[in-house]
């Protein structure tokens, strides 16, 4: 019974001995991460930071390209304006085409 309470003791302070080596080097990586100790990783508030600032130059370039702050910029506008025009006078010019192609093939017609 000595044997197995022996056993038990060395069991149970060699469990003790390692969960202090891990409380202890998990504390150092703690420590490493956290430079400033203001409880968050150090790397993780660079990367907030930069995403951050990354919006916040987006936004400003946006709200240059987006003179008339309407929310969509304005050569973009002007671009598809542009297409649209483009696409009329497309659409005219093959109807005209169309319309000349009927004219000439009831021309033909009546001549036959």
């Amino acid at each position: 019974m000595d044997f197995l309470k022996d056993l038990l003791q060395q069991i149970s302070e060699k469990t003790r001995s390692a969960t202090a080596e891990v409380e202890k080097r998990l504390q150092e990586l703690k420590e490493k991460l956290d430079q400033d100790k203001d409880g968050k990783p150090d790397l993780v508030e660079k990367a907030l930071q930069e995403a951050k600032k990354a919006l916040e130059e987006a936004k400003a370039r946006l709200a240059e390209l987006d003179q008339d702050k309407d929310g969509v910029p304005d050569k973009l506008k002007e671009l598809s304006e542009k297409a649209a025009q483009a696409a009329e006078a497309a659409k005219a010019k093959a109807e005209e085409a169309a319309r000349l192609l009927k004219k000439r093939l009831g021309k033909r017609d009546s001549q036959a």
